[in-house]
């Protein structure tokens, strides 16, 4: 979640330390329906140009995505309350390299129609652009975004490459985290952990962490992270790159959670790996 809390999830913060001990179920209700519903940003100014550059279309289910250039596509995921303009330095990046790029607005996100979203919703965003749009060389994706890309894998999603910005490792997690940073006390936590993953058990997905879903997968990886990110230890990066067969794993400093994606050592670091992949067919 973004670090400007609002006053609204501090009050219920605050209340859960008492409500999450008498009444855990409600608590885990409260949490889940802040979990699942992104607060949506204003681009900042950094990101206007790609807009400007850019054509913004409108698929069949609602999502909005933004498309430039004429070569193989690489689709470009933002994380939670994220939006595609957040890309505005790498695409031109890749433009450059002769790749086009359709950089999405993830369901409840940006442009995109929808209230609420999750990680496995963003994983049929990207096989939805997939099949609409055209077929994918290469995905890129931020934080949950990075995530996605591992799901949509697993889910028979046809790609050369793939590169992971700040992604974490595990569902399991990332659910936990959110507790803690709800502040619901042990019984409320296992409460809302256990909801979480029935609800979307019900759907047809599977929870396990990404290792799981990456057994059969067999697509080249680059995994970038900050070695002083704060939202998502760097201890995520060593996994996904440690149970990812032939993952390339790129430690960065100083550029914490959401600066890396401005990150010239990053955006260079992917243009190379996938013109790389381009230029020997893999």
């Amino acid at each position: 979640m973004a670090n400007d809390i609002p006053a609204s999830i501090r009050i219920i913060r605050g209340a859960n330390r008492t409500l999450g001990r008498v009444a855990p179920s409600l608590a885990s209700r409260l949490s889940r329906r802040i979990f699942s519903t992104p607060r949506k940003f204003t681009p900042r100014e950094w990101e206007l140009s790609f807009e400007a550059m850019a054509t913004r279309q409108r698929l069949a289910s609602g999502l909005s995505v933004l498309c430039a250039g004429d070569g193989p596509l690489v689709a470009l995921i933002h994380g939670w309350e994220g939006r595609a303009t957040q890309f505005a330095t790498l695409a031109p990046a890749l433009l450059a390299r002769g790749f086009s790029v359709v950089a999405i607005d993830a369901p409840g996100h940006g442009h995109s129609r929808g209230k609420q979203s999750d990680p496995y919703r963003f994983a049929e965003a990207l096989i939805e652009t997939s099949t609409q749009v055209g077929p994918l060389y290469a995905a890129v994706g931020h934080s949950m975004g990075g995530g996605s890309i591992a799901l949509a894998l697993s889910s028979g999603l046809p790609l050369g490459r793939a590169a992971l910005i700040a992604s974490p490792s595990s569902l399991h997690d990332v659910l936990h985290r959110f507790s803690a940073a709800m502040h619901l006390p042990p019984k409320a936590a296992d409460h809302f952990v256990r909801d979480a993953r029935r609800r979307i058990e019900a759907r047809g997905y599977r929870t396990d962490d990404l290792e799981g879903a990456l057994r059969s997968v067999q697509v080249p990886a680059l995994v970038v992270h900050a070695l002083d990110d704060q939202e998502v230890p760097f201890a995520d990066a060593e996994r996904i790159a440690g149970f990812w067969p032939g993952a390339v794993l790129l430690p960065v400093e100083d550029v914490g959670h959401r600066r890396i994606l401005r990150d010239p050592v990053t955006i260079t670091a992917i243009a190379d790996f996938l013109s790389a992949g381009h230029e020997t067919g893999r």
